[in-house]
């Protein structure tokens, strides 16, 4: 049995085909199939890691001179918080999902998704950081219900160990195990076939491991890193670039796959740029890198040499840092000044706490010299205005993109994560863990009763080509050009905006204006004096104002023309919310960022939980006694549309799923938009193929 002390033992070359073989016979019993099977282990796996927290911040310190924050913020709460999200979500994730785009005629064979789990799987771990990217896969390995054999990094090998305690204590460890080792262990690991590798390292050893793997046709996920840019433009802020850039270069010491490599700044800002790097370290370090808890250490002497070598082959000045100390692996953060993409510390991934700084004319060579220094890296950080983070992120690949920070998207547990080209094959974490080590099995089931329709399937095939085409083919909609045909029949639904999105947006200002609205009038008052037909239609119009809002990017020129309707009738949005990604707000700050909305005010109220007081007074002060004689408000919740009407609201569209009691409340009478009924009567109207 392991222990969380002492050397770390490697396990007998050997032993290694038993214990893989062992595994597969799990996987072969299907003792992990049962959901209830995979939540009882990752349930033990939390409380195996809760109990030995001091171990693992012990070794942590040991290996990676990791503080004790920075190991509860990137390891122990980490994986503590994955298994407590995998276990809320699991049993909705592995239920088969309905597959869509089915004809009609496919439909009666109730084709679906199953989740299949791959089978007996290999991990291997790196050192950077030693748990986090070791036991996250490990938890989505367990919940697609594949056995599991997880092989640690042997350059962490005081983390390695209390793994392995974890593991052989808490779960069944005739499913899952740990295999301790470097070069030859690892090496017989991969002679072992097995249904899925998952490895997080360089891409020397993953060149290794890939060709290993295509010997059986064994599929790979490889999480890698990269020469990653960041690039600074002269409208960015300078300060908070400063400032961003250089947390992520200095968690970890560095020694973080996704941080960038090189910085390159707009010349115009240099001076200023470096100010603030100086001031930013000043201010994370009062006392010096080296006398804090909080700046971690490289992880063994050999990776110390490698970037000293770099320091000293480099072509560039250093101008903050360079201090060193090898007896402690303690590198300083240093800010080095290069003038070439072909200096080591540009063309050659660093993994450490090094800055070089590559001043650029402009975007334009900052996007030239992204691409040629690595044309697909795993991460990609532009700062600057919404134009220039735009365009570099259409020109420039990566795997991620955190745009004007840091590694951001790479802390982000539920986000999917992975590399793109030679930085990476696959993704994982939260939902994206669970998919990597399951397979989608496709899933029909024919009915007796639909023989005849299959009849034209058999020969002979005399006579039936044509029948056949009949049921089957698709009529394009464009020419040999290339150009979508004009049908008069979908210029009439859309209006001429060219997209049923467009469509709707104009069909929302017409039938507005064909009303009439007064700006002094109800508008519901107004809708309810109408025949029932055009109280429907008025309906219509209402509702494809809340549904352009939420399809924003698409219909962006429509909806300045709808902005602009608005504007003339004095109608005025009273947007209360207690989501940030609320559809009208998400419109106005992001998509529509240089436009003045006199008359239309957007604000966001959060509360805890529902407080139609405080919604009552917000719609007041933001909208009626801002001079709006009608306000259209957006809420979630019947106690945001009572408060709405109390407040004088127009028009309330309530945007959640929250109807319990709807159909009895005394302001039923007028007229109650909800996004499901909304998007259903859309997709009725709007989606079908032959319309």
């Amino acid at each position: 049995m392991s222990s969380t002390s002492g050397e770390l033992k490697y396990t007998p070359v050997d032993t290694i085909p038993a214990i893989a073989a062992g595994v597969r016979n799990a996987f072969n019993s299907h003792k992990t199939k049962p959901v209830d099977f995979r939540l009882t282990q990752l349930r033990k796996l939390y409380w195996g890691i809760s109990d030995n927290e001091a171990a693992l911040i012990q070794a942590c310190k040991q290996d990676i001179g990791k503080g004790t924050f920075e190991t509860y913020l990137a390891e122990i709460d980490w994986c503590k918080n994955d298994i407590v999200f995998v276990t809320q979500n699991l049993e909705e994730w592995v239920k088969d999902e309905r597959a869509p785009d089915m004809p009609l005629a496919n439909k009666f064979l109730n084709p679906k998704f199953r989740k299949d789990p791959l089978g007996a799987v290999l991990i291997i771990g790196p050192y950077n950081f030693p748990m986090n990217l070791a036991f996250t896969p490990f938890v989505g390995a367990i919940a697609a219900g594949c056995t599991a054999i997880l092989k640690p990094s042997e350059n962490a090998p005081n983390v390695a160990r209390v793994l392995q305690h974890i593991v052989e204590t808490s779960i069944d460890t005739s499913c899952y195990g740990i295999t301790q080792g470097a070069v030859a262990e690892t090496s017989a690991l991969l002679d072992e076939k097995w249904d899925k590798i998952f490895y997080t390292g360089g891409a020397t050893v993953a060149k290794i491991i890939a060709k290993k793997a295509a010997e059986t046709l064994t599929p790979v996920t490889l999480e890698l890193g990269g020469r990653n840019p960041a690039i600074v433009t002269k409208n960015a802020n300078i300060r908070l670039a400063a400032r961003r850039l250089l947390w992520g270069k200095t968690h970890n010491a560095g020694q973080v796959c996704i941080s960038q490599n090189y910085t390159m700044v707009d010349k115009e800002i240099l001076d200023a740029f470096i100010a603030e790097t100086k001031a930013a370290i000043k201010q994370f370090y009062p006392h010096g890198a080296k006398n804090t808890d909080d700046f971690g250490r490289i992880v063994n002497g050999r990776q110390w040499s490698r970037l000293k070598k770099m320091l000293d082959e480099t072509n560039g000045k250093i101008i903050i840092g360079g201090d060193m100390d090898e007896s402690e692996r303690y590198l300083e953060p240093t800010v080095i000044l290069v003038d070439s993409q072909k200096d080591s510390l540009v063309a050659e991934e660093s993994f450490g706490p090094l800055m070089p700084i590559l001043p650029v004319e402009d975007l334009d060579t900052a996007i030239r010299i992204a691409s040629e220094v690595h044309r697909t890296p795993l991460g990609l950080y532009p700062f600057g205005n919404k134009q220039e983070t735009d365009r570099v992120m259409r020109e420039v690949q990566s795997g991620g993109v955190s745009v004007n920070d840091s590694i951001f998207h790479g802390s982000i547990p539920t986000l999917p994560f992975g590399g793109v080209g030679d930085s990476g094959q696959g993704a994982y974490r939260g939902r994206s863990s669970f998919d990597c080590f399951s397979h989608r099995r496709s899933v029909t089931t024919t009915p007796g009763w639909m023989e005849g329709l299959l009849d034209v399937r058999y020969p002979p095939y005399e006579g039936k080509l044509a029948k056949f085409k009949k049921m089957s083919e698709l009529k394009p909609n464009f020419d040999r050009e290339g150009k979508v045909k004009f049908n008069i029949i979908s210029y009439i639904l859309s209006l001429g905006a060219g997209s049923k999105t467009g469509g709707l947006v104009r069909y929302a200002v017409v039938l507005l204006e064909v009303l009439s609205i007064p700006k002094s009038t109800d508008i519901l008052d107004h809708i309810h004096s109408l025949p029932q037909p055009a109280q429907d239609e008025a309906q219509i119009a209402v509702r494809a104002i809340e549904r352009a809002a939420m399809i924003m990017q698409e219909a962006q020129p429509g909806l300045n023309e709808l902005i602009s309707y608005l504007e003339t009738r004095g109608v005025r949005m009273g947007l209360c919310t207690r989501n940030f990604d609320a559809p009208v707000t998400h419109l106005l700050q992001t998509f529509l960022p240089d436009k003045t909305f006199s008359p239309i005010i957007t604000r966001e109220f959060r509360p805890p939980k529902p407080d139609p007081a405080g919604i009552l007074h917000i719609a007041r002060t933001w909208g009626l006694e801002d001079g709006a004689e009608n306000v259209i408000m957006v809420g979630d919740s019947m106690d945001d549309m009572v408060a709405g009407y109390k407040a004088g609201a127009a028009t309330v569209l309530l945007s959640s799923q929250d109807n319990q009691g709807l159909e009895k409340h005394e302001y039923t009478g007028r007229a109650i938009v909800r996004l499901d009924e909304l998007v259903g009567m859309l997709e009725d109207g709007f989606g079908e193929r032959d319309r």
